[in-house]
Protein backbone atom coordinates (compact mmCIF):
# COMPACT_ATOMS: atom_id res chain seq x y z
CA UNK A 1 0.00 0.00 0.00
CA UNK A 2 1.03 3.63 -0.68
CA UNK A 3 1.62 6.42 1.48
CA UNK A 4 -0.13 9.16 1.14
CA UNK A 5 2.13 12.19 0.21
CA UNK A 6 1.77 15.68 1.72
CA UNK A 7 3.78 18.95 1.97
CA UNK A 8 6.53 20.22 -0.59
CA UNK A 9 9.66 18.44 -1.69
CA UNK A 10 12.28 19.52 -1.78
CA UNK A 11 12.56 19.08 -6.35
CA UNK A 12 9.40 21.07 -5.81
CA UNK A 13 10.77 23.89 -4.03
CA UNK A 14 14.03 23.76 -6.21
CA UNK A 15 11.90 23.54 -9.48
CA UNK A 16 10.09 26.69 -8.58
CA UNK A 17 13.01 28.77 -7.58
CA UNK A 18 14.59 28.36 -11.18
CA UNK A 19 11.40 29.43 -12.50
CA UNK A 20 11.23 32.09 -10.14
CA UNK A 21 14.83 33.22 -11.32
CA UNK A 22 14.60 32.70 -14.87
CA UNK A 23 11.15 34.82 -14.75
CA UNK A 24 12.84 37.88 -12.57
CA UNK A 25 16.01 37.70 -15.10
CA UNK A 26 13.52 38.08 -17.81
CA UNK A 27 12.09 41.15 -16.29
CA UNK A 28 15.03 42.63 -15.20
CA UNK A 29 16.94 42.52 -19.24
CA UNK A 30 13.45 44.19 -20.42
CA UNK A 31 13.59 46.90 -17.99
CA UNK A 32 16.59 49.16 -19.79
CA UNK A 33 14.76 48.80 -22.91
CA UNK A 34 11.33 50.05 -21.63
CA UNK A 35 13.06 52.87 -20.05
CA UNK A 36 14.86 54.26 -23.45
CA UNK A 37 11.30 53.34 -25.23
CA UNK A 38 9.69 55.68 -22.89
CA UNK A 39 12.08 58.53 -23.03
CA UNK A 40 11.66 58.25 -26.51
CA UNK A 41 8.23 59.02 -26.39
CA UNK A 42 7.90 61.64 -23.85
CA UNK A 43 10.88 63.49 -25.94
CA UNK A 44 8.70 62.46 -29.02
CA UNK A 45 5.54 64.24 -27.35
CA UNK A 46 7.34 67.44 -25.79
CA UNK A 47 8.86 68.01 -29.03
CA UNK A 48 5.87 68.12 -30.61
CA UNK A 49 3.68 70.43 -28.15
CA UNK A 50 6.97 72.85 -28.26
CA UNK A 51 6.29 72.63 -32.32
CA UNK A 52 2.70 72.78 -31.77
CA UNK A 53 2.48 75.88 -28.84
CA UNK A 54 5.54 77.98 -31.45
CA UNK A 55 2.63 77.59 -34.77
CA UNK A 56 -0.05 78.59 -33.05
CA UNK A 57 2.03 81.42 -31.84
CA UNK A 58 3.24 82.46 -35.56
CA UNK A 59 -0.47 82.09 -36.42
CA UNK A 60 -1.77 84.62 -34.17
CA UNK A 61 0.18 87.40 -35.15
CA UNK A 62 -0.38 89.51 -38.22
CA UNK A 63 0.58 88.51 -41.62
CA UNK A 64 3.74 90.95 -41.95
CA UNK A 65 5.28 89.74 -38.38
CA UNK A 66 8.91 89.67 -38.26
CA UNK A 67 8.76 85.80 -37.50
CA UNK A 68 6.81 85.39 -41.06
CA UNK A 69 9.55 86.60 -43.33
CA UNK A 70 10.24 84.39 -45.75
CA UNK A 71 13.55 82.24 -44.90
CA UNK A 72 14.81 80.13 -41.74
CA UNK A 73 14.10 81.63 -38.04
CA UNK A 74 15.96 80.15 -34.78
CA UNK A 75 14.01 80.43 -31.95
CA UNK A 76 15.80 83.10 -29.66
CA UNK A 77 15.65 80.83 -26.84
CA UNK A 78 16.79 77.41 -27.88
CA UNK A 79 17.95 75.18 -26.39
CA UNK A 80 14.66 75.06 -24.54
CA UNK A 81 14.53 73.04 -21.65
CA UNK A 82 18.31 72.40 -21.85
CA UNK A 83 17.28 69.38 -24.63
CA UNK A 84 15.46 71.06 -27.17
CA UNK A 85 16.07 73.19 -30.40
CA UNK A 86 13.02 74.96 -32.33
CA UNK A 87 13.38 76.85 -35.34
CA UNK A 88 11.14 77.46 -38.11
CA UNK A 89 11.39 78.22 -42.08
CA UNK A 90 8.83 80.58 -44.22
CA UNK A 91 7.99 80.12 -47.85
CA UNK A 92 6.32 82.77 -49.68
CA UNK A 93 3.70 82.63 -52.25
CA UNK A 94 3.60 79.39 -52.29
CA UNK A 95 1.21 77.25 -52.76
CA UNK A 96 -0.33 79.80 -54.47
CA UNK A 97 0.04 83.08 -53.97
CA UNK A 98 -0.42 85.49 -51.09
CA UNK A 99 0.11 82.64 -48.69
CA UNK A 100 3.15 81.46 -46.84
CA UNK A 101 4.29 77.95 -45.72
CA UNK A 102 5.48 78.15 -42.13
CA UNK A 103 6.90 74.72 -41.31
CA UNK A 104 8.49 74.34 -37.46
CA UNK A 105 11.02 71.85 -36.21
CA UNK A 106 11.79 70.98 -33.43
CA UNK A 107 14.55 68.01 -32.56
CA UNK A 108 16.50 66.54 -29.81
CA UNK A 109 19.91 64.69 -29.22
CA UNK A 110 18.71 60.92 -29.16
CA UNK A 111 20.63 57.88 -30.84
CA UNK A 112 17.00 57.09 -32.89
CA UNK A 113 16.87 58.63 -36.44
CA UNK A 114 13.18 60.24 -35.07
CA UNK A 115 15.14 63.25 -33.38
CA UNK A 116 13.18 65.56 -35.04
CA UNK A 117 9.58 66.94 -35.17
CA UNK A 118 8.19 69.19 -37.95
CA UNK A 119 4.61 70.99 -38.49
CA UNK A 120 3.67 72.75 -41.67
CA UNK A 121 1.13 74.62 -42.04
CA UNK A 122 -0.24 77.20 -44.56
CA UNK A 123 -0.88 81.21 -43.78
CA UNK A 124 -2.95 83.55 -45.36
CA UNK A 125 -3.51 87.30 -45.38
CA UNK A 126 -6.76 86.77 -45.36
CA UNK A 127 -8.06 85.78 -41.81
Amino acid sequence: MLKKESGIGLIEILIALVLFGIGISVALRTLPESNVAMTRGRNITTATNLAQEKMEQLMAGPFSDGDLAAGAHADPVNPIERHFTRDWTVTDDTPIQGMKTVAVSVSFETASSDSTVTLTTFVTSRR
